[in-house]
Formats: C-alpha cells, sequence, structure tokens
C-alpha cells in the first residue's frame, strides 16, 4: 500500500510537472548576437507581420538579409507530383504492398538525409546570403507561448532557445522587443 501511494504521488506530480511546462518560460543562451550582425529571420506570418518583425530587428541595429525559406528550394526538388499519379492510379490488390514499400523508401530517405540536407541549407544560407545567424520565431497569442530560436551558421551550433509564455498585455511589438532583448543581452 505504501509503494502505491508512492507511485501514485510520483505520477501526479510528474503530470503536473508536464502539463506546467508547457506554458511555462524557459531560456538558454550560450552567447549573444552583437547589434550590427547578418541575421536572417524565419517567421511563419503574413507579410505584413513578417515586415513588422524585421523593422523591429533592424531598428535594434541588426543588418537583416533579405531572406525567404522558399528560396532555398523549388516545388520541384521537394516533391515531384508527376511520379506519384502513376502510382495512385495503378493501385490494386497486388501493388499494395509495393506502394508501402515505396512509401518506406522514400521515408527512410527523408529521414536519414535530413541531418545532411539541414547542414547544407544552413551553409547555403551564410555563403549565398552572407548571414552569420538565423532567427527562428514563432509568435503566439496571449495565453499560449512564443518561442525563438538562434543558430551560429559559423559552428551551427544552436546558441539561444526561449518559451515566452505571452501575457494578456503583450503584443506583436513587445514580444518582439523581448525576443530582440534576450537575443542581444541588452
Amino acid at each position: 500500500m505504501k509503494y502505491i501511494i508512492k507511485l501514485t504521488l510520483t505520477i501526479l506530480s510528474a503530470s503536473f510537472f508536464l502539463s506546467c511546462s508547457t506554458q511555462k518560460g524557459l531560456m538558454y543562451s550560450s552567447s549573444t548576437v552583437p547589434a550590427g550582425s547578418r541575421i536572417a529571420v524565419i517567421i511563419d506570418s503574413p507579410n505584413n507581420i513578417k515586415n513588422a518583425v524585421l523593422v523591429s530587428f533592424m531598428k535594434k541595429g541588426f543588418r537583416v538579409k533579405a531572406f525567404n525559406s522558399s528560396d532555398l528550394y523549388t516545388q520541384r526538388e521537394i516533391f515531384d507530383i508527376s511520379d506519384l499519379k502513376r502510382i495512385s492510379y495503378e493501385i490494386d490488390n497486388d501493388s499494395l504492398p509495393t506502394l508501402e514499400k515505396t512509401y518506406e523508401n522514400a521515408y527512410k530517405l527523408h529521414i536519414y538525409n535530413f541531418e545532411l540536407n539541414k547542414a547544407e541549407y544552413l551553409n547555403k544560407i551564410r555563403t549565398q546570403w552572407d548571414v552569420e545567424y538565423l532567427i527562428l520565431l514563432d509568435l503566439k497569442d496571449w495565453e499560449s507561448v512564443s518561442w525563438a530560436r538562434v543558430i551560429n551558421l559559423r559552428t551551427l551550433d544552436l546558441n539561444f532557445i526561449e518559451n515566452y509564455p505571452t501575457k494578456y498585455s503583450d503584443n506583436l511589438e513587445s514580444i518582439v522587443n523581448h525576443f530582440i532583448a534576450s537575443i542581444s543581452g541588452r
């Protein structure tokens, strides 16, 4: 009985910790990104919001490079739809195992090749766009968690990570300025 109570308390405290961690702020920084650094910012938002974010970084002295994640690839490189059309029209009970095997092979190729592709893309950003730091942002409304990551493109190290629980009083400008202050150490 004593062990059951301990196990129950352990499970309850672990589930409480895990449920709270989704809304909990956290930050790690191994170094700051100095003003004047050449940065690229990737954010999944409409263009008017992207512009507001980029202007905030430029006002704080960062040299923002014009960059979109779509610059790295073409649609054909990601997915050649013509190859899959033939497969989709020829499915029957005999070809289903072949289709499953094709999917498994494509999935394995993508997963195993992911790290190499990631390093190639990051190197391409550094060399073709003359970028020192890649900043990834995800901005959320209040009661959610906005986050930021900074990748040093010379070393490919993750220099900065932050989860920021967005407050009711926050707006786009205050969240971005919070991240800029955290990233730059100012």
